[in-house]
């Protein structure tokens, strides 16, 4: 069982507001996704002239996969409205994932000497398809595409991958482009199979893409030879307002990631630099956070389940936990990948 604590500071002349709203508009729901209400006490035992009370709520969720059910529930615009509202009157607020103290705690492996620091300049695109767009068609892109390969010049290395779910702000394939240095990828887009061919082809045939050079915070390779594995790719945008202080904190967590979950054999962290041919459909994207797995089963398993993730990163993403700073739209795409990448 998973205990569920949130601390709610808020001036003794709203509480009652905030336990009406509680009790009218955010308990059913929570029912409904699977949240059980423990209990609800205050603290201080009184109300003071000049401090604020706290309000303790704790509840209860089964297990990992009820908090990941309930997550996802809770992105419904009511939730999120709730929470805003409360905003506006209470003094802070912060929720906590508890477990038993004589449970087994997991602990990171050290990873230094698995840190690395990529050397080439990679490029890394999301590509959103049309609706319209004919298989044929669809063929034909893809063959140009894969041209970059020897028609680029100055091109390493070269990755188009369809994703295995175009959903969740991802597109219909993840292309990327590895150059020894900054300066060879903007040669490469001066070139006339770029301005003449690729180009063109991607106005005509995509609605969105991400195009973002990478500016690398932190990366590291457990299995720098991996091959036939599965890489995951995460874009994520900054709220506005987020500290620097608060970015470093964020950075750091997600790093430490791979030193939890040993499935994560090789990553990435990187400041997204959006590039001249970027044509995206949302606000700029902020961070690029990238795996490789070994299977499938490293993604959807190892690291969904771990508490690294649903007890301490996903704070940052969350709308109820007091602490979110990255939106809620997201991009999670994942692919096949014929050989590791992400850390040349």
């Amino acid at each position: 069982m998973i205990v569920v604590q949130d601390r709610i500071d808020v001036a003794p002349a709203d509480l009652p507001r905030l336990r009406t709203m509680l009790r009218e508009r955010y308990l059913p729901g929570a029912a409904a996704r699977g949240l059980t209400l423990i209990d609800e006490l205050v603290s201080p035992p009184l109300r003071l002239q000049d401090q604020p009370n706290t309000l303790w709520l704790r509840w209860s969720l089964a297990d990992a996969g009820a908090f990941w059910a309930a997550r996802y529930a809770s992105g419904d615009p009511a939730v999120v409205a709730f929470w805003a509202e409360l905003d506006t009157f209470v003094l802070g607020r912060e929720r906590h994932y508890l477990v038993p103290a004589d449970a087994a705690l997991p602990g990171p492996e050290d990873t230094t000497a698995y840190r690395c620091q990529p050397v080439a300049w990679r490029e890394t695109a999301q590509l959103c398809l049309k609706n319209d767009i004919t298989t044929a068609e669809r063929a034909a892109f893809v063959a140009l595409l894969e041209r970059a390969a020897t028609e680029l010049p100055g091109l390493g290395t070269v990755s188009l991958a369809a994703n295995f779910v175009p959903d969740y702000g991802a597109g219909h394939y993840t292309w990327d482009l590895v150059y020894p240095d900054r300066a060879t990828a903007e040669a490469a887009r001066a070139s006339s199979f770029w301005r003449e061919q690729l180009l063109p082809a991607l106005d005509r045939h995509c609605r969105a893409r991400a195009a973002l050079g990478l500016e690398t915070l932190g990366a590291g390779a457990r299995a720098p030879a991996l091959a036939s594995g599965v890489k995951r790719t995460a874009l994520f945008r900054l709220l506005p307002g987020v500290s620097p202080e608060l970015q470093a904190r964020f950075a750091r967590d997600t790093l430490e990631m791979a030193a939890q979950i040993p499935a994560i054999l090789n990553w990435r962290l990187s400041r997204a630099v959006a590039l001249a041919w970027d044509a995206p459909d949302c606000a700029p994207w902020s961070f690029v956070w990238e795996q490789e797995y070994a299977t499938l089963d490293g993604l959807n398993v190892d690291y969904m389940v771990h508490p690294h993730h649903w007890a301490h990163i996903d704070r940052w993403f969350d709308p109820e936990s007091g602490a979110q700073i990255i939106d809620t739209a997201l991009c999670h795409a994942f692919a096949p990948v014929a050989h590791s990448l992400i850390v040349l």
